[in-house]
């Protein structure tokens, strides 16, 4: 493997998203910009929290360093997820940087996301290659 100025690499990502399409976009963004080294999706919040759980509990090297959630999904939006999600975190044993991600400009969403102390920040779809390099500059230099 050759050293490069590149920035540093996340170790794995998480999107939480129920657009295939979205989820495509996303990771081919991060392998373009050398953002993650493992990125993953799961199209349901509940699948989310049960891929959180099972890393927590059996695979501690695979909790991700970034999630990126969605807010409308079916079954399980992104508020329901976060509720769930606040219980499982003191057992992450990490700081895991949490983005809604969303095709909502909505004040309200945005300003509901803020509520939640677990929410890193918002950004509008789609995940940009600028904004994975603002991610990586901003939380993870």
């Amino acid at each position: 493997m050759h050293k490069t100025d590149r920035m540093a690499k996340v170790n794995r990502a998480l999107i939480i998203d129920d657009d295939e399409i979205n989820n495509f976009i996303c990771i081919k963004n991060m392998k373009d910009t050398d953002f993650a080294m493992h990125a993953s999706y799961c199209l349901r919040g509940r699948e989310g929290l049960d891929e959180l759980r099972d890393a927590v509990e059996n695979r501690p090297d695979d909790i991700p360093d970034v999630i990126f959630l969605d807010i409308n999904m079916p079954l399980m939006n992104a508020w329901e997820f976060l509720e769930e999600y606040k219980q499982l975190l003191p057992r992450m044993g990490k700081d895991v940087k949490l983005f809604i991600l969303s095709s909502s400009v909505y004040r309200k969403d945005i300003e509901k996301s803020q509520l939640y102390d677990t929410v890193t920040d918002y950004i509008t779809k789609p995940l940009s290659k600028e904004n994975l390099k603002t991610i990586q500059e901003k939380y993870f230099n």
